[in-house]
């Protein structure tokens, strides 16, 4: 049965597979006519270039390896796609910051439907209207609620996440993704009950959009089987419809909470309904449904991001700690000569240079974005020398600047001092303000040029609380068999290998550091109980 269905597809794949290899005979042709300046990079083979070995799973080792072998820039082919594989800052910010009006475009996702018109995915859209002014909302609220550093939210979710670690550490992988979502939910809605809702939505949507996701993302003909006999079609369809509603649903819990009064001013629902009465006079909020699509997507996709984003770079800190005792036992001496007693919060961001050298060598260390987020050439253009095609893909990988030798010693292992002491290339003083993600050294991590992730504040904030909280209550070790008792091992580099990583699962011990401090965790989590909503 199984064979005779892949057969089926293979039959209704052979026409655009017949194209693409027209298309590459024709290329041949026009090279053969005159030598052409190109960028180096593996052997490419007829029709499918070289996608018959590209992974789906872990690319960037893949990319990395051919970096090694052709250098910083090189250039390959899947199918009729042309990728240019940068492994190096200096290009990476000619190419994505200085001619950004040029490489600022985004591809096509291929089981991601219509992306680029918008309004559901702002990161993904191209360049467009409904782009800017989304983009241009978003910055300035991101900015004014980091302003008030996102209004304690970030500390009181951790009080409780603190407290339900202490209750069932087995499930600490759950609690980081719910505690993502939760902040974001809060901030968007005020509604933190749907954390948890928001963090498997945003798992959703990274699958559909990752080479690890459905085959139709890297076998492209396969996208365009007819509808009726296309699971990958049909699947979209659902997940994507499911969750505009579960947007369009929220934003109108929240209009409906603010005609009565009662939603918060320190959200961005709040936000946006205040401009819409203040500067439309719309007091009474009546909107067509297009304009509620248009903001709910808006605020949605901003929520969701939130979530991706964080989620992964704190479990492979925590995943970093337990493997590491020597730096959980430098922060926690810091923590505890800086805040004794109590649990940090951002006020103690000065102070604790080391902890936020962990967070920062982890995310170094264990890339979220290991790839980097792809860039689409929005014309053709001309680099040292060579045609570079209008709608060329570029990635920047991550996972191969961050192991550039000469930037970053010993890439492949964790090195904290990187950040902290002087004698390193990463090193920037004073370290009251360095090492954070919002400025500095290593900031490539949020993306290049005109595409930055706007959320370098919040992953400030969010992972510094976080990390200093954790530590300050928990000491952590890797899970002994009691069994065996042998150490049960952990793969750091076992992921999901979506665009944006979260480990898979892996296991791990969390003990209160004494019982003092499970007092206190207990109390911190009983004094936010009537103020959150669980």
């Amino acid at each position: 049965m199984m064979e005779g269905l892949a057969l089926v597809l293979l039959y209704l794949a052979i026409p655009s597979l017949l194209f693409s290899a027209v298309q590459q005979v024709l290329s041949w042709r026009k090279k053969t006519l005159g030598s052409v300046p190109k960028f180096p990079g593996p052997q490419q083979f007829p029709v499918v270039g070289r996608i018959h070995d590209l992974p789906r799973f872990s690319m960037w080792l893949k990319f990395k390896e051919w970096a090694d072998i052709h250098g910083p820039i090189y250039e390959t082919h899947a199918l009729n796609q042309t990728f240019i594989i940068v492994s190096d800052e200096k290009i990476a910010e000619e190419l994505l910051v200085k001619r950004g009006h040029i490489y600022s475009g985004r591809p096509q996702i291929r089981s991601l439907i219509k992306h680029k018109d918008g309004p559901a995915y702002s990161a993904l859209m191209d360049r467009h209207d409904i782009w800017k002014n989304q983009r241009k909302w978003c910055h300035a609220a991101m900015a004014e609620a980091y302003k008030h550093h996102f209004y304690g939210h970030v500390e009181r979710e951790m009080k409780r996440y603190l407290g339900l670690m202490l209750l069932d550490p087995t499930r600490f992988l759950d609690y980081t993704r719910e505690y993502c979502g939760r902040v974001m939910s809060r901030l968007a809605w005020d509604d933190a009950t749907q954390g948890r809702t928001n963090g498997d939505s945003a798992d959703r949507t990274l699958h559909c959009m990752s080479v690890s996701g459905p085959i139709t993302n890297t076998v492209t003909p396969l996208w365009y089987i007819p509808s009726f006999a296309n699971p990958w079609y049909q699947y979209e369809i659902k997940r994507e419809a499911e969750q505009r509603a579960w947007w369009l649903n929220n934003f109108r819990l929240a209009k409906d909470r603010m005609r009565r009064g009662e939603l918060p001013n320190d959200t961005w629902a709040y936000r946006y309904f205040e401009q819409i009465q203040r500067e439309q006079g719309n007091l009474d909020l009546d909107q067509p449904e297009e304009q509620e699509v248009f903001a709910s997507c808006m605020i949605g996709f901003l929520n969701l991001v939130g979530v991706v984003t964080i989620s992964g770079p704190l479990k492979f800190f925590l995943m970093a700690m337990g493997l590491h005792p020597e730096w959980q036992k430098k922060c926690q001496d810091e923590i505890d000569r800086v805040c004794g007693d109590r649990m940090p919060t951002m006020e103690d961001f000065p102070n604790l240079p080391t902890v936020r050298a962990c967070l920062k060598e982890t995310v170094r260390w264990r890339s979220g974005v290991p790839l980097g987020v792809p860039h689409q050439a929005e014309r053709d253009d001309e680099y040292r020398g060579v045609k570079i095609k209008k709608n060329t893909i570029i990635l920047a990988c991550e996972w191969n600047i961050n192991r550039v030798p000469e930037k970053y010693p010993d890439g492949d292992n964790f090195r904290p001092e990187r950040w902290l002491e002087p004698s390193w290339p990463t090193y920037q003083a004073p370290l009251t303000r360095y090492p954070n993600f919002r400025e500095g050294v290593g900031m490539h991590t949020f993306g290049w040029g005109r595409r930055t992730c706007l959320g370098q504040n919040i992953v400030d904030d969010e992972m510094f609380v976080f990390g200093a909280a954790s530590l300050w209550a928990f000491k952590s070790s890797p899970k002994v068999c009691p069994r065996t008792g042998e150490t049960v091992p952990i793969d750091t580099q076992a992921t999901n290998s979506h665009v944006i990583l979260e480990p898979d699962n892996y296991f791990m011990d969390f003990k209160p550091r004494s019982d003092e401090r499970a007092k206190q965790i207990l109390e911190g989590y009983h004094s936010v109980l009537g103020e959150l909503k669980l």
